[in-house]
């Protein structure tokens, strides 16, 4: 009797052992797989960084530009419409064109949000940061939607150019021609929507250049947390 005791007490251990191994072996599987795809979420994430980061490079030169431009003809021109009006044609079509779109991409971040795969990032500075850029975009992107609203649509301007020999302006979706040779120069209102576009672009830049920095930051930290583990 007390044989087959023993017996049965070490099947029922090796029947016990052999179904916590299988829970182990499967429960680790889950957290492989999941660690798999959070990933490939974070590797695609930072793809969709680096296309940014080339998209926001180009919006941050775009409006810089056009708040340079904006000084230039607010200090020097008078003497542009005098002596040089092809170039105040440039500058003053260039800033009446100078529009980027903002295009929010957070397709990524949703999915490892919705998912919780967001929690099984090691790296905590990552998910602040993740965060707070994806609350950023609504800000930026209304920015860009007022400055688009505010100047892009406003075809006063036009009425200054020549309408021969268009070239087109290099980097902006728009064309310059030179000053109309007997079109009055701006007036105090013109001048002053002048004034107020070239501030408008530079604080979007500024905006922009804060991107920019958010964005590098990010894909570093997206590389600590992808940097394979000591196990």
């Amino acid at each position: 009797m007390k044989k087959y005791l023993v017996r049965y007490i070490l099947e029922f251990i090796v029947i016990v052992t052999g179904i916590s191994i299988s829970f182990y072996v499967e429960k680790q599987n889950a957290i492989n797989y999941k660690e798999e795809l959070k990933v490939e979420s974070l590797k695609k994430l930072k793809e969709n960084l680096l296309k940014e980061l080339d998209g926001f490079h180009y919006d941050y030169d775009v409006h810089s530009r056009a708040s340079n431009y904006s000084d230039i003809i607010y200090n020097k021109g008078y003497n542009l419409y005098r002596n040089d009006k092809d170039s105040l044609g440039f500058y003053l079509s260039f800033l009446k064109d100078a529009g980027t779109i903002f295009v929010e991409n957070d397709e990524e971040y949703s999915a490892l949000n919705n998912s919780g795969l967001i929690e099984l990032i090691e790296n905590r500075e990552l998910v602040v940061l993740l965060q707070k850029k994806y609350s950023d975009q609504t800000w930026y992107r209304k920015n860009n939607d007022l400055l688009l609203e505010m100047y892009l649509r406003d075809d006063s301007f036009d009425k200054f150019f020549e309408s021969e020999n268009r070239k087109s302006h290099k980097g902006i979706i728009g064309y310059w021609t030179s000053y109309k040779s007997k079109m009055r120069y701006l007036n105090d209102e013109e001048i002053n929507k002048v004034s107020k576009a070239g501030r408008a672009h530079f604080f979007y830049a500024k905006l922009i250049g804060s991107a920019i920095k958010q964005d590098s930051i990010l894909i570093i930290e997206i590389e600590k947390e992808l940097e394979p583990k000591p196990h």
